[in-house]
């Protein structure tokens, strides 16, 4: 019996030490195999964009882990002034400092855009330079923080990008344009333009508009209007802010300008002004501003004075896409309340289809910026078509 107990043990140590044995190469097979995936993966342009992708969504999204700091060395940030046919214009450029020609990337923030020294804009600039781009911030003194739009933008974002694609440590080929809210839109209306058309690679707008006039029709009717059918629209306080600015600047006379300015502007709540002293014209701007009809708002906004209804078409992205060569990528998050996803969708119906063209819509942002709610399996889906997204984008700089 107990002979026959020893015999039953030694085979069960023998089975156990084969066991073991198998486990042991199994996990040494599988460990060979994931590290051959690796290699497999940086070796190859869209396993190295891949493995980029995914360090610049966790840097720039609300994660505790922010490994492409691990990876790759501080870049360097200085400001630039360069002179175009316009004048002066300044920048601020981040990029790894090294001999190697990299993708480059112009990117304006818009009107009343968040300042140089931002975190959030600082953050963006290192992820993107850590991402393989020289990454170029056009700063406009005329938009930058004055609550208003500008048409002579387009014209330096034509001029910025010539500057930014001539530098020796640029790739030329390998240059996009980029922009957030109304940056965006003048952005798409910048990579028209026949002097840079041909040599732009790719034009992103994120949460920026498709129709000038439509966007101001929808702020004085505080709706949304898609088709026929209307949605109300809580108009956050800074759009609010550029579209009377804008309607008050329409204005030829200089005591209806100060009227109103003094009205809607120089204080953070509504004063008693004396509105009995301004123009018929000036008296249409208020009932805009006050908010009205659809009908109302849209026959007073083709009275409107036709040097500004000629800017808003000059703003317009719908009256230049198709003059844009470069691949289009749209994005939008669907709670934007500065700037309607409608007006994103608006781009796709009227760009689907077309090579090179690539929409996404997100609900991990306010407006532009990363939000900071949201739970972990939400974060992860909205992570994910960021990262889809940027995807497309960092690419280039591989």
């Amino acid at each position: 019996m107990i002979n026959k107990l020893l015999q039953i043990y030694g085979l069960g140590r023998i089975a156990l030490s084969r066991s073991v044995s198998g486990v042991r190469k199994i996990v040494l097979i599988l460990v060979l195999l994931f590290g051959i995936a690796v290699i497999l993966v940086l070796i190859s342009p869209q396993g190295r964009s891949g493995f980029h992708t995914i360090l610049f969504v966790l840097q720039m999204l609300d994660s505790p882990l922010k490994p492409q700091e691990w990876f790759i060395k501080q870049p360097t940030r200085y400001e630039t002034v360069y002179s175009i046919p316009t004048g002066q214009m300044l920048s601020d450029i981040y990029r790894i400092p090294d001999d190697r020609k990299r993708a480059g990337i112009l990117l304006f923030l818009g009107a009343n855009a968040a300042g140089k020294d931002d975190p959030d804009v600082i953050k963006l600039g290192d992820a993107l330079a850590r991402s393989g781009f020289v990454v170029m911030f056009h700063w406009s003194q005329s938009m930058g923080l004055q609550n208003n739009l500008d048409p002579r933008e387009i014209e330096n974002l034509v001029g910025a990008f010539q500057y930014l694609r001539d530098l020796e440590f640029v790739d030329p080929n390998k240059v996009g344009i980029g922009g957030f809210s109304v940056g965006g839109s003048f952005a798409l209306v910048a990579a028209s333009d026949s002097r840079i058309r041909d040599d732009i690679a790719f034009v992103n707008s994120f949460g920026g508009y498709y129709d000038a006039h439509d966007l101001f029709l929808q702020i004085a009717t505080r709706s949304i209007i898609t088709g026929e059918k209307n949605m109300d629209w809580n108009v956050d306080e800074l759009t609010w802010n550029v579209f009377v600015n804008e309607l008050i600047e329409s204005l030829d006379s200089q005591n209806d300008r100060e009227i109103l300015e003094q009205r809607y502007t120089q204080t953070n709540e509504l004063i008693d002004a004396n509105l009995g002293q301004l123009s018929e014209e000036a008296l249409r701007i208020v009932t805009l501003i006050e908010g009205t009809s659809r009908g109302e708002a849209s026959d007073i906004m083709s009275d409107l004075p036709e040097r500004f209804r000629v800017d808003l078409d000059r703003i317009s992205p719908r009256n230049y896409l198709g003059e844009v060569n470069a691949d289009i990528l749209i994005m939008h998050d669907r709670g934007d309340t500065l700037i309607p996803v409608s007006e994103s969708r608006n781009l796709l119906v009227n760009l689907r289809g077309r090579s090179g063209f690539h929409y996404t819509e997100t609900s991990i942002f306010d407006h532009v910026r990363p939000s900071k709610s949201g739970t972990l399996i939400h974060m992860l889906k909205g992570g994910t078509k960021f990262g889809t997204h940027m995807y497309r984008i960092i690419r280039f700089a591989r």
